[in-house]
């Protein structure tokens, strides 16, 4: 035959036909429903990254660039203020000449005394709950900030209009804008984290995706020796096995994107993770989209050759080389020593703490350390079950069977341990986080710093000592009246004549910016996880199904010889339970683990919340428990009188 022939035939018997088309077709949709699944949450994860990254490359395009010899400049002082806590960010612009560079969003820059705001804040200073802002802003507005010049369509800035910055000394030069200088992309700490919340996201779908591409692998077996009998050489059966693998990935990667396009609309119109973006944004860029879509036929088809491994196919039967599998030691250790490698950057690699190349090792060793979950938990589940003996009826079939191939079920719960284990370590990470703020606030002055730039510190104190709510002016600080909500606010206001040449910074604004940094963390955090956990729970549902499928013959027997359905069922419970039981040890000890390099490499304390970490391992148990005990009544059914008979 062919190559050409051999993939036509192993496309044929993907879809069955004659007395097993009903089996074949159910087997593929249950390939295609657990691959859709997980490509549909990786176009989703990859859009929600393509949204981020579009807001990031708006802010880089309106970063200013110094000036080289030559150029007409635009003088800018960057400038920031808050609102009642919300934080608005502008500048103060002169043009130095004809010719000088304009900010994306505008059409010329403004004159002194001008201002252009965005449409938000346009809104907010027209409304009543800005009446205390108005003040602020005493130039007159002349137009909005468009589209291509705001990260997002809520965001409150603006650009004034200013004489004197090139004669002050402490603006800047500027001879672009965002033209020369590219994506300045997110702080490194945050890389840090993204870093990890990825791991955390896409290491579990990726093992979903090969999980459920072996299902029913006993039934293929014996498809491969049927065509060995028929002639076909070892070659062969592996072009045969590849391509009916690869029709199931196929068929799962067209489900995926047809769920994809029916949430997106849903989706694109929330903020990720408290982090505006555009509707419109919320699109796969076409290179991830072809990696994210290609990725699913290639694990689809290694999984199915590397299932193989073992075989020795012959005419009269399959034979595995090895029974039971020798499951190797080495290459699991490898994953976890080099992930911890990894995360030590500053010893092995002498990298800086927090710098852009830490980010880059964190991201790396996560995925080492969540690939090293299910690896370890298959090699510890198989020396557990080898020791263990006697029990109920129900125990010894569960113990039995994984005794005989313990790589199934320890795939049903492979995926859920890697979501276990991250969650476990980015939590631990945030709890540090948290912990460093509230000390960093502790030390914090209570008062009101105020910074002066080419202005009379005793005329912005003049101005301040007639302000209601100002309690004392002392050196470059202020107290104000803590009983006084609006205080801060009308200080602010206080010092809008000096325009650029005078501000406040408060601890509260600092403490509101911290605030709102690791709400949107936790936010990635939780909607990262929650993400993976239905992606999981779905996908149990399709693997313990195909585990299910596989095992019908051998259930339909014991029912036949008056084994209790209820036994069998406990049994298949007891079948997964064990695993799990095993990968939350290793998950939550890899997650520890994992928190405890991060915090030693951040200069971080190791603070474990045992309630929290408890609570994610019961979640990780209820969820392999609960997506088993909803195919019990399939369970029964397999076990009737007629379920034999139609074997």
């Amino acid at each position: 035959m062919s190559v050409h022939n051999d993939l036509v035939l192993g496309a044929r018997l993907a879809v069955g036909g004659g007395r097993t088309r009903g089996t074949s077709l159910v087997r593929l949709a249950l390939v295609a429903t657990g691959v859709g699944l997980a490509v549909a949450a990786l176009l989703l994860a990859l859009s929600a990254v393509g949204a981020v990254q579009a807001r990031m490359d708006r802010e880089s395009a309106r970063e200013p660039v110094p000036a080289e010899a030559g150029d007409t400049s635009t003088y800018v002082i960057q400038d920031w203020t808050y609102y009642r806590g919300t934080l608005i960010e502008g500048a103060f612009l002169q043009a130095g000449g004809a010719g000088a560079p304009v900010p994306p969003g505008l059409d010329r820059v403004p004159a002194p005394g001008e201002l252009v705001v965005s449409p938000a804040l346009a809104e907010l200073l027209r409304s009543p709950e800005g009446e205390l802002l108005r003040p602020r802003f005493t130039g007159r507005v002349v137009g909005t900030i468009s589209a291509e010049g705001l990260a997002d369509a809520g965001e409150l800035r603006y650009y004034a209009g200013a004489d004197g910055l090139r004669e002050s000394g402490a603006a800047e030069a500027v001879g672009a804008f965002g033209e020369r200088g590219g994506s300045t992309g997110p702080p490194p700490f945050l890389m840090f984290l993204l870093g990890v919340s990825a791991a955390v996201v896409f290491v579990p779908l990726l093992i979903f995706v090969s999980s459920v591409s072996r299902i029913a692998g006993a039934e293929r077996d014996r498809r491969l020796s049927a065509l060995r009998l028929a002639g076909a050489d070892a070659a062969q059966l592996r072009r045969i096995a590849a391509a009916e693998a690869l029709v199931g990935a196929l068929a799962g990667v067209a489900v995926g994107a047809v769920v994809f396009l029916a949430a997106r609309p849903a989706v694109a119109g929330t903020d990720i993770a408290g982090i505006p973006v555009r509707p419109a944004d919320f699109a796969p860029s076409w290179q991830a989209a072809t990696a994210g879509l290609l990725l699913a036929p290639v694990l689809a088809v290694g999984s199915a050759l590397f299932g193989l491994r073992h075989l020795v196919v012959e005419p009269l039967g399959v034979v595995r080389r090895s029974a039971p599998v020798r499951r190797r030691l080495w290459w699991r250790l490898s994953l976890v020593g080099a992930g911890v490698l990894a995360l030590s950057p500053d010893l092995v690699f002498a990298v800086e703490g927090r710098g852009h190349n830490t980010a880059v090792a964190a991201g790396t060793g996560s995925v080492l350390l969540l690939l090293g979950v299910p690896a370890l938990t298959a090699w510890l589940t198989d020396r557990l079950v080898r020791r263990l003996r006697g029990g109920t009826p129900a125990w010894q079939l569960a113990v039995r069977r994984l005794q005989l191939d313990s790589g199934t079920p320890t795939r049903v719960v492979a995926g859920v341990t890697a979501v276990l284990a991250g969650a476990i370590a980015l939590h631990g990470l945030f709890g540090a986080v948290q912990a460093e703020r509230e000390r960093v606030i502790a030390d914090e002055r209570d008062a009101v710093l105020v910074a002066v730039t080419d202005a009379d510190f005793r005329h912005a104190a003049e101005l301040l000592r007639h302000t209601q709510g100002v309690r004392e002016v002392d050196d470059d600080a202020i107290v104000l009246d803590e009983t006084d909500p609006a205080a801060l606010e009308r200080a602010r206001n206080a010092l809008a004549p000096l325009s650029w040449r005078a501000s406040l910074s408060a601890p509260v604004d600092s403490q509101a910016s911290a605030e709102r940094a690791v709400a949107i963390l936790r936010g990635v955090l939780v909607a990262g996880v929650l993400l993976t956990l239905v992606i999981s729970g779905a996908s149990l549902l399709v693997l313990v199904s195909g585990q299910l499928a596989e095992r019908r013959r051998a259930l339909a027997a014991l029912g036949a010889n008056g084994v209790p359905w209820g036994v069998v069922g406990r049994s298949l419970l007891w079948q997964n339970a064990i695993p799990i039981g095993v990968g939350v040890v290793v998950a939550v000890s890899v997650g520890l683990a994992a928190t405890a390099l991060v915090g030693r490499l951040l200069e971080m304390p190791f603070r474990p919340d045992w309630p929290i970490v408890a609570g994610l391992a019961a979640v990780a148990v209820l969820v392999v428990l609960a997506a088993t005990a909803a195919l019990l009544p399939a369970v029964r059914a397999a076990t009737t009188q007629s379920a034999l008979r139609a074997e």
